[in-house]
């Protein structure tokens, strides 16, 4: 991340004056003022002629590609104004639903009057999901009384493909006042887990303490993404348009909510409707407006619903919720609130509340298939449940904190991950996975659609080889284990690769699923024969971003 410059931002101011608010727009290169901006805006985000050449090429030779719907690529303004010390701020999420190979987001603070750059962040991502970014606060500049938010994005939707742009922009008054806006988050919270996720299970029943909330729904079905939502905020202004019977907002009142998944390429958005509008409230003689939109296991309509994921490989999901809310202020007359999962480690405005990013449980192995216990009996997958300590690959065994259960629908993919396949080995072994279940080799962990004739895995008896790993019509549940229970971190077992034995093969358990793929994608040994060679420079320079940032900022993209 370079310091904020001073440099000319007249064409960027120009064409984001043009913008509505909160209204992203596709950048086409061949637009002469288009090119301007993006060539301009790749600067600001790192990248350079050397660094990224065919995504310059492509950008000078005026060539993009589309989304293949208008909601396939998400570009949000999730936060802007002043931190607790009045230094300008903003936070940009970037979300493809059709998945990446690779793509970059960048957050702009800037004074909407002169064009000058008060703050700006960025930040990349390999292998699809959420591409968040936040303005650096060690560089920001004190914020005006208003602030211009810039979120920039460009996405290479795959090997061989021209890239996509976006840019949203907004105006908003940078703070009220420069103080922590009083607010309560009762719901989403952390209880049981301990740790960074609130975990949500879907489809099972609660027994015992390994998630923070069940919704027990049909399983036969991909579930409803449910979360529960409840808490308040005191906005310090007097409120308006509130019924002073029922404390309901009779107009003015903005909600907006939304779910990106983090790793994978599933995208889930709620809007605002009617029956959200009526479970926020305000109370007239404090300025607290409360939200209530509670857990209860035995009735799924009263918390916040989401649309289903047709898979459920990758269900950690950022949250995201904004409050528009009317206030008597003739200067500002809506008090903007938000609430929002962790991204980076940089300071957010005072008008926003950052949670921990939810992690739903319900997939990939078949749900007949036979598990080897601790004591080494035998149980079918789907009887599997946090009571058990399962036999790993490594030795010894663990325990299981949390199952999933699903179907697996593939139909319309071409992604060799979202393949059910049939795995043999030379042994008489074999069990049906999905293409992106993990399977132990004596190389570490390798996904069932890479593995070929020959491989060598690991099972019951030792070492194996494959025989055939193929495409397999089984269309029945699939079920998986989250291995590595309290017991085992008390034990000092907390960062364990969890793996199991199904039908006498070591496979990875959900978190170990991952970890293979953020391994394969992070890799240039596993990705450049898998890439275009004209991607190869670009690809390696944002792997080198990317681990940078780590190192510096501690994230984990």
């Amino acid at each position: 991340m370079s310091d904020c410059k001073n440099e000319d931002t007249h064409e960027l101011l120009s064409l984001s004056n043009e913008l509505d608010d909160n209204s992203p727009i596709i950048l086409n290169p061949a637009i002469p003022i288009h090119k301007a901006v993006i060539k301009r805006l790749l600067n600001l985000s790192g990248k350079t002629e050397k660094t990224h050449p065919r995504l310059f090429q492509h950008v000078e030779d005026g060539a993009s590609s589309k989304p293949n719907s208008d909601t396939a690529q998400q570009l949000h303004i999730v936060d802007s104004g002043a931190d607790t010390c009045g230094r300008a701020t903003a936070r940009v999420w970037h979300h493809h639903a059709d998945g990446s190979l690779m793509s970059g987001s960048l957050a702009l603070a800037m004074d909407p009057d002169t064009g000058e750059i008060l703050a700006q962040g960025y930040g990349n991502r390999v292998g699809g999901g959420l591409t968040p970014a936040a303005t650096r606060t060690a560089s920001a500049k004190p914020a005006p009384a208003n602030v211009r938010t810039i979120g920039f994005s460009h996405t290479v939707p795959e090997s061989g493909a021209a890239p996509q742009f976006a840019l949203v922009s907004n105006v908003q008054p940078a703070a009220l006042n420069v103080q922590t806006v009083p607010a309560t988050i009762d719901a989403p919270k952390i209880i049981h887990t301990g740790n960074g996720y609130i975990e949500i299970g879907l489809g099972r029943q609660q027994t015992g303490v390994d998630l923070d909330y069940f919704y027990p729904q049909d399983t036969n079905n991909t579930p409803i993404l449910l979360v529960p939502f409840v808490g308040n905020v005191n906005t310090q202004q007097p409120l308006n348009h509130v019924d002073p019977n029922t404390g309901n907002f009779t107009q003015g009142l903005g909600l907006t909510t939304r779910l990106y998944s983090v790793t994978g390429k599933s995208y889930s958005q709620h809007e605002s409707s009617q029956s959200i509008t009526s479970q926020v409230t305000g109370n007239t003689s404090t300025n607290v407006v409360s939200w209530s939109y509670p857990f209860n296991a035995n009735d799924d309509s009263t918390s916040l619903q989401y649309q289903p994921l047709a898979a459920a490989r990758d269900t950690v999901s950022a949250f995201f919720f904004q409050f528009v809310i009317p206030v008597n202020n003739i200067a500002a007359p809506t008090f903007t609130f938000n609430v929002c999962s962790y991204d980076w480690p940089e300071q957010p405005s005072v008008n926003c509340v950052q949670i921990a990013n939810l992690k739903f449980w319900w997939h990939c192995v078949a749900a007949d298939a036979a598990v080897t216990l601790e004591d080494g009996s035998h149980s079918p997958l789907e009887q599997v449940d946090n009571t058990k300590r399962v036999r790993t690959a490594h030795g010894g065994g663990l325990g299981v904190e949390a199952t999933t259960r699903g179907l697996h629908k593939v139909a319309g993919s071409d992604n060799p991950l979202d393949a059910v396949l049939e795995l043999h080995t030379r042994s008489g072994f074999n069990v049906i996975l999905t293409g992106g279940h993990p399977v132990m080799t004596p190389n570490g962990l390798v996904h069932a659609c890479d593995l070929k004739q020959g491989m060598p895995v690991i099972t019951e008896e030792g070492v194996d080889s494959v025989v055939f790993c193929q495409p397999s019509d089984y269309d029945g549940v699939f079920c998986n284990l989250k291995l590595v229970d309290e017991h085992d971190r008390r034990a000092g077992l907390g960062g364990t690769v969890g793996t199991f034995f199904v039908n006498g093969i070591a496979v990875g358990d959900f978190e170990s699923m991952e970890t293979a793929r953020h391994a394969n994608t992070h890799s240039l040994d596993y990705m450049l024969p898998r890439l275009s060679e004209e991607w190869h420079q670009d690809y390696a320079s944002t792997l080198r971003m990317i681990h940078e940032d780590n190192a510096k900022y501690g994230t984990s993209y």
